[in-house]
């Protein structure tokens, strides 16, 4: 295996020594590579300041490494599949030649040791690293895998910058759903970058886009950032939109969505786009409203994907998962019924997990009957009704949950689905429809299983009806995933162990807490995915009994940790012994502790 080689000078460095360029010359170039994203050498190989062959000679004598013209070789793709693509590119890497013990591999850094050890790691051969142009490297890549999606958006990106159309320039035209994967390349270069900053959002496994302009008084920094809500943070894209598209871009958006209006830039706007992506359909619900610095654009992401999966694989606890399914037993015939609550904040996942139990239990003999403002997800099989409050069904009614709910009443379900209990109106209805034969789903916000309990008797209900129809509450949060390729493993220290301790979590002999690291196959965020924690409070009878004149959230989560329900934070706090998440992600996706023991208190 190579022993690596030393780091030295750096390129700059080296094209100074060499006098190849003027300083101000290299200055301004270094600075458009770094704008790039690309290698110096490359650049300047780009933009013709100097000579290919020039640089490679000149980096092969400094770093004392061989070069290898890509150009004149053929790709074998049994030799570039040695290493996976996303190691390769992210390396810039790619193997051209083997022996028995020995791989040969052009590198656009061949300095850096640690890659050699990676691909040996990989490999189980010895690398011998050759210096290659980084643009030749991609090319051979190219050859195998096809074009990169960030290949495809730089491309896109480098196409607008050149680009000096004004908004004018778009066709007000109904969009079809296409596939913005195949993208035209005589398309007008502002559905160009439109397309471009939908592909990085999906390429990211985004759940929200966000546009927004923000403007310098001298006009030096004026941009509009585009950032992305990635496993629940928000991160900023690469790139910008420069200042000059902004209100291109979001005419476009709002003439794909075929209901906004884009001459109306004073108030906000709501419409949905819907697209195809690699043959998959995705719906955007888009929201725009006007600031100081121009309109802001939200895309909510609607993968429909997203709600297809299985609910044994939204991360339960074994004992839990089969106590929720044992709720979901028996429906059909009048046989299963009562009320099901999903609770927890905003972003905590309580839609998708309404979902999977919807697709668990959805089949041909049973009618589903769902109420949604909107409806974010079709699913087959199932009679979903868009409620919308602002249409007027008389002087005093509205089209809202609970008017959708009596109706519901008369059509023959066997499961209902209502999207929120927010009044008492709601909340009655969807007691009554659970007396009387029918289970009903519904999401409540409060901060954790036992509180629902408390807030419908807040709204108004008898005590003796909540107890009498309630099946069960869930509440849940979502904390990041540890990526498994790079997690790290360390022994928990005495404050981490006080953790656990106070919140009643045993901690076998010889425990690990895992850190995240970061890796190409995370884009080195040591995160991938997410993980739920939920907290399951089963209606047992002794529970039923306790809740009838027990109605405060500290007794009732007393009692119900004592009839087996696992609190949020032990669930947490056992998943990260698991390895499927951080200590810091459990103990910041909980209320704090103090919080729940004054709640006790009360």
């Amino acid at each position: 295996m190579s022993d690596g080689l030393s780091r030295g000078k750096s390129i700059k460095e080296l094209v100074l020594q060499a006098k190849l360029l003027e300083s101000a010359v290299l200055d301004q170039a270094e600075g458009r590579a770094k704008e790039k994203k690309k290698a110096l050498h490359q650049q300047l190989v780009d933009e013709e300041l100097v000579g290919k062959n020039e640089v490679l000679d000149l980096l092969s004598s400094a770093w004392s490494v061989k070069t290898v013209d890509l150009g004149t070789l053929e790709p074998q793709e049994d030799l570039i599949k040695l290493v996976p693509e996303s190691v390769s590119r992210r390396y810039v890497i790619v193997p051209f030649a083997k022996t028995e013990e020995e791989l040969s591999v052009a590198m656009a850094d061949p300095r850096d040791f640690f890659i050699s050890e990676d691909i040996n790691m990989r490999t189980g051969l010895n690398v011998t690293p050759f210096l290659a142009m980084p643009q030749d490297i991609h090319k051979f890549l190219d050859a195998v895998y096809g074009e990169s999606e960030g290949a495809v958006m730089d491309k896109l990106l480098a196409s607008v910058s050149k680009f000096g159309g004004k908004a004018s320039s778009i066709e007000t035209k109904k969009e079809e759903k296409t596939d913005i994967t195949d993208i035209d390349a005589s398309a007008p270069e502002v559905e160009k970058f439109v397309n471009a900053i939908i592909l990085g959002a999906l390429n990211f496994r985004a759940s929200d886009i966000h546009i927004e302009p923000f403007e310098d008084p001298t006009g030096k920094t004026s941009r509009v950032i585009i950032r992305y809500r990635i496993d629940g943070m928000l991160r900023e894209a690469n790139f910008v939109i420069p200042w000059s598209f902004r209100g291109a871009v979001i005419a476009k958006i709002k003439i794909m969505t075929n209901s906004m209006d884009i001459t109306e830039r004073r108030i906000p706007q709501s419409g949905r786009i819907q697209i195809l992506s690699k043959g998959n359909p995705i719906e955007f619900r888009v929201e725009v409203v006007p600031t100081v610095y121009g309109e802001s654009c939200v895309m909510r992401i609607l993968d429909r994907k997203a709600v297809q999966v299985n609910i044994e694989k939204l991360s339960f606890m074994p004992d839990t998962l089969d106590k929720f399914l044992g709720l979901l037993k028996g429906i059909g015939g009048k046989k299963n019924f009562g009320l099901i609550l999903v609770c927890g904040p905003t972003g905590s996942g309580k839609s998708t997990t309404l979902y999977a139990a919807l697709n668990h239990v959805n089949r041909p003999d049973i009618k589903i009957l769902t109420a949604e403002n909107p409806v974010e997800y079709n699913i087959d099989g199932i009679v979903q009704v868009p409620v919308n409050p602002d249409i007027k069904l008389g002087e005093d009614k509205r089209f809202d949950f609970a008017t959708a709910l009596r109706s519901f009443l008369r059509l023959d379900p066997d499961v209902i689905m209502v999207g929120e209990i927010r009044d008492e109106e709601t909340a009655h209805i969807a007691m009554e429809a659970a007396m009387t034969g029918h289970l009903v789903f519904s999401t409540i916000h409060t901060n954790d299983a036992p509180s629902a309990l408390s807030r419908l008797v807040e709204m108004g209900l008898p005590s003796y009806v909540v107890v009498a129809t309630m099946k069960a509450v869930l509440a849940q949060r979502l904390a990041r995933r540890l990526c498994e390729k790079c997690k790290q493993a360390y022994d928990p220290s005495e404050a981490d162990m006080l953790v656990f301790k106070e919140t009643g979590v045993s901690v076998p002999p010889g425990s690990k807490l895992y850190r995240p690291v970061g890796c190409p196959a995370c884009d080195n965020s040591g995160f991938s995915g997410r993980i739920g924690m939920h907290e399951l409070l089963v209606m047992t009878d002794t529970m039923r009994a306790f809740a009838l004149n027990n109605h405060s959230a500290g007794p009732l989560r007393d009692m119900a940790v004592k009839e087996g329900m696992r609190t949020i934070s032990q669930d947490g706090l056992e998943k990260a012994l698991k390895g499927w998440t951080t200590l810091r992600e459990v103990l910041g996706g909980v209320e704090d502790k103090v919080e729940k023991d004054e709640e006790k208190k009360k």
